[in-house]
């Protein structure tokens, strides 16, 4: 057997290379699986005419610089030279490996469903997490596969951990598993992960926030979502302090404003921009005719911009002579040198 889980993988690697799964592997490997040019287990494995086989990518690749080198086409293992740069696709043995993978990837989710337990030592929780992450990213169906599994809850359950570096995983693990995927959307948004998620924007670690923006605006790209942050208590007024932040990385700042921008999709989320505000949004939807239920409250007299805004709006849809003086005087009281 070629080695167990602990040994084939490196925690401290926190590149994503997805190589170090294709190394893990619960049943042995045959050597009629690896090619004799990558050392690799084959995804598409083709046969010279000379009858060894190798994997299309690495051959084709050969193949080029022998054109471009201006070399005569020669076996890269035999070094002879080719009548015939023809490739066969081994189909039996492509089914058979693919075959294989299956066997093996579904051992290794089960290994990492029981790593991901409360309790579990954190190398074992960010190699199950790094798992989960490789399989979305190998195949956007595995993304079905995770979620039937009922792996999300227990990847949202790892926010709650202690370990910082395990929290940051959970949060990067999410967004990849959310992706283009609507269904997994709507799990997260079950319970109270999206307030969850909010209250790390507030967390002194930098890299938390950053994790946390991303995350909610892949959520945020879904209207519905787009209501259930925005009810958050909080959350729009850190969005925007956010987007406006000189401390935080251009990348944060530019991921919140465009979660701004994607909430402006509902009118409760406008509304409340508007109250601390963000008046723009609102505007365009006045200028846009849309009807909007404005009205008063207390916040708004905070922001004189969002009072003058609901006069005006009232003055235009009621054509009331009496909400028009209003603003006129408003205007003149806020901005006496206009």
């Amino acid at each position: 057997m070629a080695g167990t889980w602990d040994e084939s993988y490196e925690v401290s690697d926190y590149s994503g290379n997805s190589s170090q799964f294709e190394r893990l592997h619960i049943e042995p490997i045959y050597d009629a699986f690896l090619c004799p040019l990558t050392k690799k287990v084959m995804r598409d494995p083709v046969t010279l005419e000379n009858g060894i086989t190798v994997e299309r990518e690495a051959i084709e690749k050969w193949f080029e610089e022998c054109k471009e080198n201006r070399r005569k086409t020669i076996c890269p293992l035999t070094l002879k030279e080719l009548r015939s740069t023809e490739l066969n696709p081994s189909i039996a043995l492509r089914n058979t490996i693919q075959e294989w993978n299956a066997r093996n990837e579904a051992a290794q989710l089960d290994m990492a469903r029981k790593k991901l337990f409360a309790g579990s030592a954190e190398s074992d929780i960010l190699q199950s997490l790094k798992f989960i992450q490789h399989l979305c990213q190998k195949d956007q169906s595995n993304k079905h596969v995770i979620r039937n599994e009922e792996l999300i809850p227990m990847v949202v359950d790892s926010l709650k951990s202690t370990s910082r570096r395990v929290r940051c995983k959970a949060l990067e693990t999410l967004q990849i598993v959310i992706e283009d995927d609507m269904d997994n959307k709507e799990i997260i948004a079950q319970g109270d992960t999206i307030r969850t998620i909010v209250k790390f924007l507030s967390h002194e670690q930098s890299k938390e926030r950053e994790e946390a923006i991303s995350l909610l605006y892949e959520l945020s790209k879904s209207e519905a979502l787009s209501e259930k942050i925005g009810s958050v208590a909080g959350a729009i007024l850190i969005l925007q302090g956010m987007a406006s932040s000189e401390s935080e990385k251009p990348a944060t700042v530019e991921k919140a404003d465009k979660t701004l921008g994607n909430l402006e999709k509902c009118e409760n989320n406008v509304r409340q921009m508007a109250e601390s505000g963000r008046l723009n949004p609102l505007l365009t939807l006045l200028l846009e005719g849309a009807q909007l239920n404005l009205l008063p409250t207390s916040s708004c007299f905070h922001c004189p911009g969002y009072f003058l805004l609901i006069v005006y709006h009232k003055s235009v849809e009621q054509h009331n002579l009496l909400c028009f003086f209003m603003f006129n005087i408003i205007v003149y009281i806020l901005f006496p040198h206009c």
